[in-house]
């Protein structure tokens, strides 16, 4: 079974959606969920009528805002019986993806799956194309605007030993 799944996270519709897609199959089996929200580093030092804000308190400030949202997101998990944790990075969502779903030992990166143009794949690829590209674990992509059929099984066997 799976019980370790990374779930990346933006703020946006189409990455929440992964979370509703796999309530269903994760509820009640005590399975881990890794919320992961990567933001684009912050490289310069803020002015405003305040005055300055330093880059560390501007990364305190982003990662609080993020860190709520997480914890808004995971309690819809968590009210299902499901731990989650949660992660607030700096830098490319595709490295820092790929390095949490192995720092945290994660069988599954779940991520939502926007629909897009065939140009729009090759000149701008989502995130879910560039994950699945790279990653050596399996990803599941979630179609959004396309409800869930009933009768859709996520299946999982693990090699004997």
């Amino acid at each position: 079974m799976l019980d370790r799944i990374l779930i990346p996270l933006d703020g946006s519709p189409v990455a929440e959606e992964a979370i509703s897609a796999l309530r269903p199959f994760i509820a009640g089996t005590g399975a881990l969920v890794h919320l992961l929200v990567v933001r684009p580093p912050i490289r310069e030092v803020v002015r405003n009528e305040r005055g300055i804000i330093y880059l560390d308190e501007l990364l305190r400030e982003e990662t609080a805002a993020w860190r709520d949202y997480l914890v808004r997101k995971g309690s819809e998990l968590a009210y299902n019986g499901v731990v989650v944790r949660h992660d607030v990075r700096f830098g490319d969502p595709v490295a820092e993806t790929l390095n949490a779903a192995v720092r945290h030992g994660m069988q599954l990166i779940a991520v939502g799956a926007p629909a897009q143009p065939w140009w729009r794949r090759l000149t701008r690829p989502s995130l879910a194309q560039r994950l699945l590209a790279q990653a050596t674990i399996p990803v599941l992509t979630v179609p959004v605007g396309r409800p869930l059929n009933g009768q859709a099984v996520l299946r999982y066997r693990s090699l004997p030993a």
